[in-house]
């Protein structure tokens, strides 16, 4: 019983709603006026849709153009990259003929580290890894040259070797009395 009361309530509501109250002041209009007020309200919504779609495509547009840009971007990305290596393989082969020139070669890994980003840097790495190899040459040449120097040998070996002694003798003993007295080794051979 109580949820008819609610219902009859909620029904009595409605009908207070929908019945327009009949005031003077209240305007009325006639069906051609309605018309054109629905007609105005249809025009301003089409055209504000119309808006709307012509801002998505636009805003669509847009987000089209920045993947164009952003591939354009990377396609200079990688257009730099690719000159960048070939600039430095271009240095490379400078290096190398520059090396080749002074009697250098050097292995792959040494030339990575002589060849720069530019020319001038690249001369400059390459003059001073000559100037460090000649360095570290005549530290070696020095290094073996400061050894003592080598026993003088006399030919006095004839009047102390007899044939007997001479036929004893390993071939580098004989070799080394050939080369020393030519004539000895004759003599003591027959």
């Amino acid at each position: 019983m109580e949820n008819e009361n609610i219902t009859e309530e909620v029904v009595k509501d409605e009908t207070v709603d929908t019945q327009p109250e009949a005031t003077p002041t209240e305007k009325t209009y006639t069906e051609s006026e309605l018309q054109k007020i629905v007609q105005d309200r249809v025009a301003r919504e089409k055209k504000a849709t119309e808006k709307a779609v012509e801002e998505a495509a636009r805003l669509a547009k847009m987000n089209e153009d920045e993947k164009k840009q952003y591939e354009f971007e990377q396609l200079q990305a990688k257009l730099a990259d690719f000159e960048r290596k070939e600039a430095r393989n271009q240095m490379a082969k400078e290096a190398t003929k520059m090396l080749a020139e002074k009697g250098v070669t050097i292995n792959d890994a040494l030339l990575d580290l002589v060849v720069k980003d530019n020319a001038e840097s690249t001369k400059e790495s390459v003059d001073g890894f000559i100037n460090l190899l000649n360095a570290q040459i005549e530290i070696g040449v020095q290094k073996a040259l400061s050894g003592t120097a080598p026993k003088q040998t006399t030919s006095n070996v004839g009047s102390q070797i007899t044939k007997e002694q001479f036929r004893a003798l390993s071939y580098p003993e004989k070799l080394k009395i050939y080369n020393t007295d030519e004539e000895l080794y004759n003599a003591l051979n027959n």
